[in-house]
């Protein structure tokens, strides 16, 4: 296995099946409209879109949605899933770090879900991708970013993500600290195979703190941050919640 080969890139058919989406789409629309009932957003960037489940959820409720991802395999079956051909939505490749100067003041929402901001490695590229977020939005704009709460895991700890079988596929996720660095994993098993196939994708992350993460958006020129402990906005972070969502607004 190469040092930067990338699960999404490998297998992009197999991501839906991985984070199982069909099972997650039903939560995740009440999410959404939790997400449109506190912002009440006319047009949205779905930065990290992976296969387009957020952004179609955003779509279908007559919102004009743009998925962006860096991975343009990724890409490909987000636009093939889009199926309805809803014309309030649409695709394209772009870097958190680098977005295109098309795209400022264009959205009042930008969201960040599913840990997608892991995925620019390192304070700096989390910081440019912040003011890229900030760039885009309209004055009075929000954004909403998801992440893993990485301190809720101790050092050489491994933290459990997630498991998920699919035939004869056995996928795993994990995370693992050491010191200012964070491990993602993802193991995949085909006991279909002859013999069977097993594989570990590798991510190495700088390891983002909530702290590091309130300081970088306030000196993006985000303001009224606040963390929550989920996408519905209702539950107030704390050290052991499993996930930290942190909302920003661009000032008016």
């Amino acid at each position: 296995m190469g040092r930067n080969k990338s699960f999404f890139d490998t297998y992009p058919d197999e991501y839906d099946i991985l984070t199982n989406a069909t099972e997650r789409a039903k939560m995740h629309r009440k999410e959404v409209r939790a997400i449109i009932e506190k912002f009440k957003p006319k047009a949205v960037l779905d930065a990290g879109c992976a296969t387009g489940l957020t952004s179609r959820l955003f779509a279908a409720e007559s919102i004009s949605a743009t998925g962006i991802d860096r991975s343009k395999a990724i890409l490909e079956v987000a636009r093939s899933n889009d199926w309805l051909n809803n014309n309030m939505l649409s695709f394209r490749h772009a870097h958190f770090e680098d977005l295109p100067k098309a795209m400022r003041e264009r959205f009042d929402l930008v969201v960040c879900l599913a840990n997608s901001i892991s995925g620019v490695g390192t304070v700096a590229n989390l910081r440019r991708s912040l003011r890229n977020f900030l760039a885009v939005l309209t004055p009075g704009g929000h954004l909403v970013l998801q992440m893993l709460n990485y301190t809720a895991i101790r050092e050489g700890e491994v933290m459990p993500i997630k498991a998920t079988k699919h035939g004869t596929l056995v996928y795993e996720r994990f995370s693992e600290r050491r010191g200012r660095k964070l491990y993602l994993y993802i193991t995949r098993l085909d006991y279909g195979a002859k013999p069977p196939a097993f594989e570990i994708f590798k991510h190495e992350i700088d390891n983002f703190s909530p702290e590091q993460m309130s300081d970088s958006m306030k000196l993006a020129g985000f303001t009224g941050i606040k963390r929550y402990a989920d996408l519905f906005l209702s539950r107030r972070f704390g050290k052991s919640s499993r996930d930290l969502v942190i909302t920003g607004r661009k000032p008016a």
